[in-house]
């Protein structure tokens, strides 16, 4: 956030002496204290995912069976509350789900995930991981969050995951605080698939690829430069309010990264201004 700061701090000398500079002409001073609360109810939720599966994985290695009652009822108690998560899992070293919970997902019990990068990951290094978003064994895009179960000799005994909608978790956050606001936000993967958009039409898309996206060649260039920077300032042309409005605008936008496990999301809080602004 630091840059995005002196760019706002440079956004207001040049409001004091009068001016024409870049930076006040594409950022509205008043979107950053946006993109903090988002940015914060979001690491928010990382730390608790962080925590829950930690104690979660600890306790499993301290039972030592992932198969038993005990386990199973760790698992439950991982999954109560948290209405962005698909489902809960506990892995085995061979890739295969040991147990799943809630009851609807338990006929993926014993489905092999070994061939899924971050499961492959986990096993390799032993570290949790977050993937990037796929299609899940339960036929959804969703994300993973998995942590290894490790025994006291430093032994892998396998690893409790979480299965995540990232438009559900972002959502849930990013909606109340852009009610009514001027703003709105989205957020992408540094390889530029969107994750959420209050315009459900432009979620699970990639903004570098999509046919949607092609002819606004100034959105492309904003998310390219979005991905290979951790965050800044800038403003493309869109859509007003989504697909399915057609009149075209300027929107000044500024980012900032949230990132768990290595995994990094650019969250993006824009403004809406007019074409020649």
């Amino acid at each position: 956030m630091k840059n995005v700061i002196a760019s706002l701090v440079i956004f207001a000398a040049c409001m004091a002496l009068g001016t024409q500079c870049l930076v006040a002409e594409i950022i509205p001073a008043n979107m950053a204290p946006a993109l903090d609360k988002v940015m914060k109810g979001v690491n928010n939720v990382f730390a608790d995912i962080n925590k829950d599966l930690s104690d979660a994985a600890k306790k499993l290695s301290d039972i030592g069976d992932l198969r038993g009652p005990e386990a199973f009822g760790i698992l439950g108690r991982l999954c109560e509350g948290r209405p962005y998560l698909i489902d809960c899992a506990i892995v085995d070293t061979a890739g295969k789900i040991v147990s799943v919970e809630p009851k609807e997902y338990k006929k993926y019990e014993g489905s092999d995930i070994s061939a899924q990068t971050h499961a492959d990951s986990l096993r390799k290094t032993k570290k949790p991981v977050m993937s990037g978003i796929f299609k899940s064994a339960e036929g959804m895009n969703a994300v993973a969050i998995a942590y290894p179960i490790v025994s006291g000799n430093g032994d892998l005994l396998g690893s409790v995951s979480m299965l995540v909608r990232p438009d559900a978790l972002l959502g849930g956050i990013a909606a109340p605080l852009v009610k009514d606001a001027p703003w709105k936000v989205w957020v992408m993967q540094t390889d530029g698939l969107v994750l959420y958009d209050q315009d459900p039409n432009q979620v699970n898309r990639n903004v570098f690829t999509d046919d949607m996206f092609e002819p606004f060649r100034s959105l492309i260039q904003f998310a390219k430069t979005a991905a290979s920077q951790e965050e800044g300032v800038g403003y493309y042309e869109f859509y007003t309010k989504g697909y399915d409005n057609r009149t075209i605008v300027k929107k000044d936008a500024i980012w900032d990264t949230v990132a768990l496990f290595e995994t990094e999301w650019r969250v993006i809080v824009m403004e809406i201004g007019k074409i020649g602004e």
